[in-house]
């Protein structure tokens, strides 16, 4: 087995003149800059409450409600039947709570940092793998980074427990293995292999990892004329595998749950393509095709801005010579029509095509271009002038209102500011590589969001959590439910993060029920109360900001 000296030693490999920026740093370098990464990532991962934004306190209360009932096959909100997602993420969530003995927000978002410091490491070893040229480590490391330090991920999706990032993580992993196995000819590991992500991609989100295993695989090799691999022995045996491993679920769950199976098909169905032109029509569709570019561009910032260096003259044949580089090219480019032709899309789903993007990019990047090149010098001075308008800029939370209370908020201030004075000073200094010093001064700006912004946001969703577990506190020992549509309401999950609060401190499941019965105690709004008799026991703010009252029926 290969020790971790040589393998980190191999990173920084002697390359050609190319890429001599790439192997002119210390081997340390990049050890220091993964340890400050994993740092700045763990450091603030339970800071924060549920998030009151996003379907955390979904995936929260559904893996909550499977130790609370002990059935781990059968997903639930508010004891109902849940299943527009399939439960693997869940089992993970729920794996992290029983491990580490809390149900506290950093147990929550663990699977979620697991996945993104597995996926790089994933990224890393395939691409230097596959990466042609002598300098292939130190450029898979870079790739692996860019990943990690982007806009969008490193500020936004590492602050909750997202679904996408585990999801990437296997299908990404599948993908590149795609190639991997078949430039090697090795078709028994590639079908089977490839499906076998496909399958677990499949049990976390759904029909997308059907779209993402198809588009790749066929794609590839019909592009490469190789169609008749689809004949191969081991692709039937691929399919099998995955039918296998996903029908093994749903033969257990049918099993216990008496439900047709086209309900559940229709939904996971519906989940797929509620997004898409046939819920948005063609105006929607139109618009939603001349924005896409500019919205990844934005969210995938700053390392996505270098994609216009693939307009110049060239640029595209050049790296066409590449194999591994074509295919990330193409498959990209295959995946990401699916989301270019969907009006409503989140950028987080985009995750698992990345590796992809940025091995295009890497290589254009070294390879390709040089700092003298018109389109490059302007990307790169877009980003030092960005980077020293935020050096000056943060300053600002000094006197925010939002943050101005922020403890040590003067000194916080200062180091983050110096940070980014010092990697804005090298990143203007560094022009043969650039790239590398973006992805410091990245690290920069979310050392500035643990320290100055992420303590804005505590108040609103402590809030939410102090009146649910006020409300919980009050009626241990009675059994209590939610009225109507006061919680749970199947069009939105607004209200998820109060049942989950509600159910941790009580430890059994906040269930709805239609109808008030003498003697128990509900949660319930103005409109499903209506002439009912009860009595008021207490009041509450369910989010968002929606009046409830604690009542006891008569």
């Amino acid at each position: 087995m290969v020790r971790p000296f040589f393998v980190l030693k191999n990173v920084v490999a002697v390359s050609a003149p190319a890429t001599t920026s790439l192997t002119s740093r210390s081997v340390y370098e990049p050890l220091l800059l993964i340890l400050a990464t994993i740092g700045l990532l763990s450091s603030h991962l339970g800071y924060l409450p549920l998030d009151t934004g996003s379907d955390e306190p979904r995936r929260a209360l559904v893996s909550l409600e499977m130790l609370l009932s002990g059935d781990y096959i059968t997903p639930t909100l508010n004891g109902e039947r849940y299943f527009n997602k399939p439960p693997l993420y869940n089992w993970l969530i729920a794996a992290s709570y029983r491990l580490t003995g809390t149900y506290a927000s950093w147990a929550l978002r663990l699977p979620m940092l697991l996945s993104l410091l597995g996926f790089g490491a994933t990224v890393f070893a395939l691409v230097r793998r596959n990466m042609p040229g002598p300098a292939a480590g130190r450029m898979a490391f870079v790739v692996a980074m860019l990943l990690l330090t982007n806009a969008r991920v490193l500020l936004y999706d590492t602050w909750w427990a997202t679904i996408d990032i585990t999801f990437g993580w296997v299908i990404g992993t599948s993908m590149l293995l795609i190639y991997h196995f078949g430039h090697r000819r090795q078709y028994w590991a590639l079908f089977l292999v490839s499906y076998a992500l496909t399958a677990i991609a499949f049990l976390i989100k759904g029909l997308p990892a059907l779209a993402c295993q198809g588009l790749t695989l066929v794609g590839w090799l019909l592009y490469r004329r190789q169609a008749r691999l689809l004949m191969h022995p081991a692709h039937g045996v691929g399919i099998g595998l995955f039918l296998a491993l996903v029908g093994r679920y749903y033969s257990a769950y049918f099993t216990r749950n008496a439900i047709a199976w086209a309900d559940v098909a229709g939904v996971l169905l519906h989940e797929s393509t509620k997004r898409t032109v046939s819920e948005f029509g063609i105006g929607a569709t139109l618009l939603h095709l001349v924005t896409f570019p500019f919205e990844m561009l934005y969210h995938f910032t700053p390392y996505a801005l270098l994609l216009i260096l693939l307009v110049r003259r060239g640029s595209r044949s050049k790296l066409a010579v590449d194999p591994f580089v074509r295919f990330c090219a193409l498959a990209f480019g295959l995946n990401v029509l699916v989301y270019w032709t969907s009006p409503q899309v989140y950028a987080r789903y985009l995750i698992g095509l990345l590796p992809l993007l940025f091995v295009v990019i890497v290589s254009v990047y070294y390879h390709y271009s040089t700092p003298a090149d018109s389109a490059r010098l302007w990307v790169e001075r877009l980003w030092v002038i960005l980077s020293a308008a935020l050096a000056i800029g943060v300053w600002t939370f000094v006197w925010h209102p939002k943050t101005a209370w922020v403890p040590g908020i003067v000194w916080k201030t200062g180091v983050v500011s110096l940070l980014l004075m010092v990697t804005t000073y090298r990143l203007w200094r560094s022009a043969d590589d650039r790239l590398w010093q973006m992805m410091l001064v990245m690290l920069a700006i979310r050392l500035g969001f643990n320290w100055l912004v992420i303590p804005g946001r505590y108040a609103s969703r402590a809030y939410y959590q102090r009146e649910s577990e006020r409300v919980a506190r009050e009626t241990l020992g009675r059994p209590l439910y939610g009225l109507g549509q006061t919680i749970g309401r199947p069009t939105d999950q607004e209200t998820d993060v109060n049942s989950f609060h509600i159910e941790v401190v009580r430890g059994s499941i906040l269930r709805k029920d239609s109808v008030l019965r003498p003697g128990r105690l509900y949660i319930a709004d103005s409109a499903s109360l209506g002439g009912l008799p009860y009595r008021t026991l207490d009041t509450l703010r369910l989010f968002n900001k929606h009046r409830a009252r604690l009542v006891e029926a008569r």
